[in-house]
């Protein structure tokens, strides 16, 4: 995947964040996470992906940081037609910003 293109998902997810609410900082360099979004005493950490992108190697410093952290680790995956899904990774139940 293209840098250009993993950056625009990022966008992407941040503005549905945003317009919820949330402060979202876009971590420079995606490590450990792509997005920080904070909302009143609410915290996630998350990491964009397309398709079935995401493997065990690309989450684990999602949960680990989410885990020192203490806050929700989520998935954003970009499916077909530029649907993008928001998965919480700790439950894998859909996550609502």
């Amino acid at each position: 995947m293209s840098y250009r293109k993993g950056r625009r998902l990022e966008y992407v997810v941040r503005d549905m964040f945003r317009r919820r609410g949330w402060l979202v900082i876009r971590a420079a360099g995606s490590k450990p996470v792509d997005l920080v979004c904070l909302k009143g005493k609410k915290a996630v950490l998350v990491e964009c992906k397309y398709g079935r992108g995401a493997t065990w190697r690309d989450l684990y410093p999602l949960l680990d940081a989410a885990s020192r952290a203490r806050v929700k680790p989520v998935l954003a995956v970009a499916e077909k037609r530029g649907r993008v899904t928001l998965v919480n990774i700790n439950t894998w139940s859909e996550f609502r910003p």
